[in-house]
């Protein structure tokens, strides 16, 4: 009868744990659509960008393209360990020690009729490995950048 029992109570605890499924996360935005005018939109962006001290390297308003000067994302010890919040590390590298991790951004502001635009941020990520090659390698975004700027676009309007 014991045995019963504890079998009992072991099943209703196995058959209650883990039924709960897990929140699904917003995935990482690159493009975001905007209920206003392409020059509101334009004005907006430049003006996140100068709010969060990311340098405008060039930009050209005809054709919605705003580029950035190379930013340093993390310097030193940290670097190594940061980096994995912004992008996945190069594989191509075994042993590396990232040192110095880096983007420039690529901000394209599109017109879609008169009250709406679209805007779209690419993040160019950069690692330096200071122990095997010494050379920058290129990292994959995980969008954490990119939702960034949009969602503060997204603020200000």
């Amino acid at each position: 009868m014991k045995n019963i029992y504890l079998i009992v109570v072991s099943l209703i605890l196995l058959s209650t744990l883990g039924c709960a499924s897990t929140p699904e996360s917003r995935p990482a935005e690159d493009t975001a659509f905007f209920l206003a005018r392409y020059d509101k939109v334009w004005d907006t962006a430049l003006m996140v960008l100068g709010t969060e001290s990311i340098p405008v390297e060039s930009y050209e308003k005809k054709k919605g393209i705003i580029t950035t000067k190379f930013v340093n994302y993390s310097v030193g010890q940290q670097a190594h360990y940061e980096l994995d919040t912004i992008a996945l590390k190069p594989s191509a590298t075994r042993l590396a020690i990232w040192s110095q991790v880096g983007y420039t951004l690529t901000i394209l502001i599109t017109p879609i009729n008169d009250m709406s635009t679209k805007a779209k941020v690419t993040a160019h990520i950069e690692a330096y490995d200071r122990n095997v090659t010494q050379e920058w390698h290129k990292c994959i975004s995980k969008g954490v950048l990119e939702n960034t700027i949009l969602d503060k676009i997204r603020a200000q309007l």
